[in-house]
């Protein structure tokens, strides 16, 4: 019985100290926000709890939703688009030599293309409408999820490849039976770096191509000297992020992986 009442602990330690990590992650970062808020000149940075205090009253009186929609709806569908086009590359790049070669130099180009640029460009391209940051966000996402899925397609063993042709499997049934099982991980490694990139190219975009939005919110109080108003909206979307991660992410990572024990988690974060 000893046994068994271990096995059962031992979990919930883990768990423990997960919670116990991310805590003190938090309580670090609050630290290092009210250090930094302290040395910087004229308040341009807000303590803490006025930038929480002020984004608990942009809730309040719901202005906040308006912006925070147009924000979500742009990086949703330039997450959406940055992945599927980064799945589709990443999978011909490890598979094929051919495209590996080809596609390799577009790839590399792109990752050194910093994110304003391709905002100014699509701004240049679109005008103020939600394409420009949408594009914008597919251009800088993709590069992205394609190495990581290059990379995770590299990893599968190749016999298992080799034995799907012998088979006289089609693509698309390989893709579903041999591929995407196998970079599970590099997929979900893929979609939080393309998420992070997302909601920071649509925001930085948003600055100066949007009537509407959270970054167009966070320039517009900047200009005015509003900074604790500036800070607020970037708390909002803190928030927003953190439930995205924890609400959704985690659980579903939890899902995918329930059957196998010995995925490698500690590439997922």
């Amino acid at each position: 019985m000893a046994t068994n009442d271990s096995t059962v602990r031992l979990p919930m330690l883990g768990s423990l100290d997960g919670w116990l990590a991310r805590a003190f992650g938090i309580v670090l970062f609050f630290v290092g926000w009210t250090a930094i808020s302290s040395a910087f000149p004229l308040r341009l940075m807000p303590m803490p709890q006025e930038a929480i205090a002020a984004a608990w009253g942009l809730v309040e009186t719901g202005s906040v939703w308006t912006h925070l929609s147009a924000t979500l709806a742009a990086m949703v569908w330039g997450f959406l688009g940055g992945m599927v086009m980064g799945i589709q590359m990443g999978v011909f790049m490890g598979i094929s030599d051919y495209q590996r070669k080809f596609l390799t130099p577009h790839v590399v180009l792109n990752l050194s293309i910093p994110h304003i640029s391709w905002g100014i460009t699509m701004t240049l391209i679109f005008g103020f409408d939600i394409l420009a940051p949408i594009f914008a966000t597919i251009l800088v996402v993709f590069p992205f999820v394609a190495v990581s899925v290059w990379k995770g397609v590299e990893n599968i063993d190749g016999d298992l490849l080799k034995m799907s042709k012998s088979f006289d499997l089609s693509f698309y049934r390989t893709l579903r039976r041999v591929i995407i099982p196998n970079i599970a991980p590099s997929l979900f490694s893929a979609s939080r770096l393309g998420l992070a990139m997302s909601w920071k190219t649509v925001t930085i975009t948003e600055m100066f191509a949007a009537s509407s939005g959270v970054g167009y919110k966070i320039i517009e109080s900047y200009e005015s000297i509003h900074f604790e108003t500036a800070w607020a909206w970037a708390v909002v979307f803190m928030v927003v992020i953190l439930i995205i991660e924890y609400g959704i992410f985690k659980p579903l990572q939890r899902k995918v992986f329930q059957y196998r024990q010995d995925a490698d988690f500690s590439m997922l974060g």
